[in-house]
């Protein structure tokens, strides 16, 4: 199933890759890319010492971690200021999740959000 959007976010202190689906929200952590672990590859092979370094190392993946709340455990939805962006806030079980959005992105997303809740967005009904 494809996402009805996909949006960069700080999330928790950290950068994030944030999906939303008819059902759910899903938000990673980007690992380091592929690209830089065969850089490091080709790097250790020409240099004995950078060999050491790449084998203390841990290698990441292309997400560090993934979080998914459900939609249907979303309680409220709300907008606020946080200084250049809008966080997005979603609150569900006592917990409140806040995705900093640019501001002109924001109200998009909180009605997308406050539709998927409400069971009247189109992606929601075909359920």
């Amino acid at each position: 199933m494809e996402p009805l959007t996909t949006f960069e976010s700080h999330v928790a202190g950290r950068n994030a890759r944030v999906r939303i689906y008819p059902d759910r929200i899903e938000w990673s952590q980007p690992g380091r890319t592929k690209v830089a672990n065969v850089l490091l590859i080709v790097l250790a092979v020409y240099t004995v010492a950078l060999s050491l370094l790449v084998k203390s190392c841990r290698p990441r993946f292309a997400e560090q971690g993934r979080q998914m709340l459900a939609m249907r455990s979303v309680q409220s939805v709300a907008s606020e200021r946080a200084g250049l962006h809008t966080a997005v806030v979603v609150s569900a079980g006592g917990n409140a999740i806040g995705f900093r959005v640019p501001h002109n992105a924001a109200p998009g997303i909180e009605q997308l959000l406050r539709d998927l809740v409400l069971g009247t967005h189109p992606a929601a009904v075909q359920r």
